[in-house]
Order: structure tokens, then C-alpha cells, then sequence
């Protein structure tokens, strides 16, 4: 057997995703067009579960915290978009 068949494989993911906003939103008087998420980490998820224990509460907390917005940034985000960031995450992740 060889012994490159017993190495793991390793994913060519990207290291942040971004993610354009079909239907834009305003925030602290600025206007967001684009959503640009990192990689997660499982201290994120750690975090996320110590938030709520509700877990639609627990991915917008989550997702907020990689996109470096607030939780009422995630609140405004029109279906479509919040879609878009769901489909994003799930890509990372795999």
C-alpha cells in the first residue's frame, strides 16, 4: 500500500466568502452591498451555542460574528440574501 493513499485529503475551500446583496441594507448610516464571511472556527460555534440555545438564533449569531456585522444586520437581511449567506456558510463548511 502506499503511503500516499494513506494521507488525508485536504480541501481547496476559500479562506472568506463573499457574498453581494441582492437587496442592500442600511447600517449605522451606511449602506451594505456585500457581506464578506471568514472561515469559522469551533470557538465560533462554542460561542454561538453559549448565545442561545435556540438554534435559528444560534446560525444568525454565528453569522453575524463571521461577517463582522451586528445581529440586527442579519435581522434586515431580506429571504433572497439570508439565503445566499446560508448556501455560503454550507460551501465553507462542506
Amino acid at each position: 500500500m502506499s503511503q500516499a493513499s494513506q494521507e488525508p485529503t485536504r480541501s481547496t475551500t476559500p479562506a472568506a466568502a463573499v457574498i453581494p446583496l441582492k437587496f442592500p441594507i442600511q447600517s449605522g448610516g451606511s449602506r451594505i452591498e456585500k457581506l464578506t464571511m471568514r472561515r469559522g472556527t469551533r470557538k465560533d460555534m462554542k460561542e454561538a451555542h453559549k448565545f442561545s440555545v435556540d438554534e435559528a438564533e444560534q446560525e444568525d449569531f454565528l453569522f453575524a460574528r463571521l461577517c463582522g456585522v451586528t445581529l440586527e444586520d442579519i435581522d434586515a437581511l431580506d429571504l433572497a440574501d439570508s439565503k445566499a449567506l446560508q448556501d455560503a456558510f454550507r460551501a465553507m463548511v462542506g
